[in-house]
């Protein structure tokens, strides 16, 4: 580093030009510091009964988020669905489930599907602590490797900048997503409406390959079982949706698509607020039909796209099943 020297009176200046005063003495600079040692993290197989671990490393990283962006954290999953879900797919998809383990503890999760040739990925997170430390993109890349060969992949993503570049550069196509939201009004139950029942399987799975190109087949079960209700239009589509709070919609025709969200909207518990995700400019049926119930709409995070996903129309994914 370089000493400054004492004050000294500036001597006049010389009519031949400026007079330069002498440097400061030249001292050794001391050494920096080193760079703290950095540890990657491990990644093993994510385990059934890792659930409880996979599910709090997600409310952390949620947590977190929110709380980095000044917002109020979003209301926290039942816990007993959240480990449904993670177990599901730990167990169906061993290939795509992956954890990121720190001396012994899991600070990551990632688990990818694959159903008839359709790649998806359900979850990626990581523990506040963790992050920076390339977890994230040795998980993203073991859910991705998953999917090879696929002919079609799809991500949900929240608006966290560093996912949506992450799925950006690993080659999909992004579509910007909005959600309604609010207390629905005027919502009444149409006719031709009624609860899921065991032969429609085969109309739900033709509805699953026409607009995605695979069926959700068990998984409407599994919905079912975290307590949703699904409805379905006979021969039309379906829906799962809990207390207005809709899950997934998948439908042969935009009329029965309208007919499904109205229903769902319909059986919002009174003064409760409906929610609808994952709206992008492909499904306008879905935006008149919230409009028209006074839901609000607002920016919420994108779609991610590669190869053959089917129509995708009319089609309002599910988050965890996609």
């Amino acid at each position: 580093m370089f000493e400054s020297p004492a004050p000294r009176r500036q001597p006049s200046p010389s009519p031949d030009g400026p007079v330069f005063e002498p440097s400061a003495p030249w001292r050794e600079p001391s050494p920096s510091p080193a760079p703290p040692i950095v540890q990657p993290v491990e990644l093993r197989p994510l385990l059934p009964d890792d659930a409880a671990a996979a599910h709090g490393v997600a409310m952390a990283a949620f947590e977190d988020l929110a709380r980095r962006r000044n917002e109020p954290p979003h209301p926290a999953p039942d816990p007993a669905i959240a480990h449904l879900r993670i177990r599901h797919l730990a167990t169906t998809d061993p290939g795509g489930a992956w954890a990121a383990m720190d001396d012994g503890e899991l600070v990551g999760a990632a688990l990818g599907l694959r159903r008839e040739g359709l790649w998806g990925l359900s979850l990626l997170v990581v523990h506040p602590r963790a992050q920076s430390r390339g977890a994230g993109r040795a998980l993203l890349e073991r859910a991705l490797a998953y999917g090879n060969g696929a002919r079609g992949h799809i991500i949900l993503a929240s608006d966290d900048h560093r996912a949506l570049r992450a799925y950006a550069r690993a080659g999909l196509t992004f579509h910007p997503t909005a959600r309604a939201e609010g207390v629905p009004r005027n919502a009444a139950t149409p006719a031709g409406v009624r609860p899921l029942e065991p032969a429609d399987r085969a109309m739900t799975d033709a509805v699953g390959r026409h607009v995605r190109g695979a069926p959700h087949g068990d998984e409407l079960d599994v919905m079912r079982a975290a307590g949703s209700e699904v409805l379905v239009v006979p021969d039309g589509g379906y829906a799962a949706h809990q207390d207005g709070q809709l899950q997934v919609l998948a439908a042969f025709g935009d009329a029965a698509a309208r007919t499904l969200l109205q229903a769902v909207l319909a059986r919002t518990p009174a003064g409760r607020a409906a929610a609808v995700s994952w709206l992008t400019a492909a499904q306008a049926w879905a935006v008149d039909v919230a409009l028209d119930a006074g839901l609000q709409l607002r920016l919420e995070g994108g779609l991610f796209l590669r190869g053959d996903t089917g129509a995708f129309t009319p089609y309002l994914p599910n988050g965890a099943y996609l």
